[in-house]
């Protein structure tokens, strides 16, 4: 039960701080508004380090790969946001949320060999994603067919990037612990942020009315990392898994109740092939 409710918190946490990401991307642009989320979420883990004191381990390898995922994580939520803040929600969300099924490939292209049913799952979520992606351009309107075409390509490559953002921490966990790894990830994607704003010219600075907002964003984010990384320390770390799997459904749902975002029937197919094979390879 407990493994069960972590994960709903992780997804509920995640994909209210993504749809969250639809207001604060489009006023704030991406990469300060992750800046913000980010600086939550470094400041968050610290305290947790200090409050849990857990062993740290300077692998030097191990600490390279967090840094990786740092970036890598920094990465997908930089486009994550941009494609949310471009819409539809319900085209990009599943898209970013197929990426276990590319997982998966990296694996086998590694040695790993699937099992019948987790080779059933990556064709499901394929399937799902391929579904979206042709109903996304059937528009009339090529302005706005090829509007989503770039949209279509901002959600793969953040969906690339959160493959990189976990075999990356599949990489360090082993070497210097979950805990380590979010806690150096948190505070290098930060780092990377604030140059991409050095670069830009952008005022690091969030203006104090949307401080709240993306405060409450950057701890809904942190909560759902939190009790995913809780879940994973469970006796039954796999259903955690399997139900933090579905954020990217939350946010759909949200989209739909207060956007009104029009989503098809075949959009909603789509979701649920995906959520099916998400959550099977989740299990693995």
């Amino acid at each position: 039960m407990i493994s069960a409710l972590l994960g709903l918190a992780s997804a509920l946490g995640l994909g209210v701080a993504d749809f969250m990401a639809r207001f604060s991307a489009r006023s704030l642009g991406a990469p300060l508004t992750y800046g913000g989320v980010l600086l939550v979420g470094a400041v968050a883990t610290t305290i947790w380090v200090v409050a849990t004191d857990p062993p740290l381990v300077w692998s030097p390898f191990g600490c390279a790969m967090a840094v990786a995922h740092g970036l890598a994580v920094a990465t997908m939520c930089i486009l994550l946001y941009m494609g949310l803040a471009r819409g539809p929600i319900a085209v990009v969300a599943p898209i970013v949320a197929a990426h276990p099924a590319l997982v998966l490939a990296v694996n086998v292209a590694m040695g790993v060999r699937p099992s019948l049913l987790q080779w059933a799952a990556m064709a499901t979520v394929i399937a799902g994603g391929i579904l979206i992606a042709r109903n996304a351009v059937s528009g009339e309107d090529t302005v706005k067919a090829q509007a989503d075409r770039t949209t279509l390509l901002i959600a793969l490559g953040a969906c690339l990037s959160y493959v990189a953002l976990v075999l990356t921490a599949q990489s360090a966990a082993p070497m210097i612990g979950e805990v380590q790894t979010v806690w150096i990830g948190r505070w290098a994607g930060l780092a990377f942020i604030v140059l991409i704003l050095l670069v830009q010219r952008v005022p690091i600075r969030i203006p104090s009315r949307w401080v709240p907002y993306v405060g409450l964003q950057g701890s809904l984010d942190t909560l759902g990392y939190f009790a995913f990384l809780a879940g994973s320390a469970t006796a039954a770390p796999h259903i955690t898994m399997v139900v933090a799997s579905t954020f990217g459904v939350v946010t759909v749902i949200l989209a739909r109740l207060i956007l009104h975002e029009p989503v098809s029937w075949l959009q909603w197919g789509s979701i649920g092939l995906i959520a099916v094979g998400t959550a099977v390879l989740s299990m693995a």
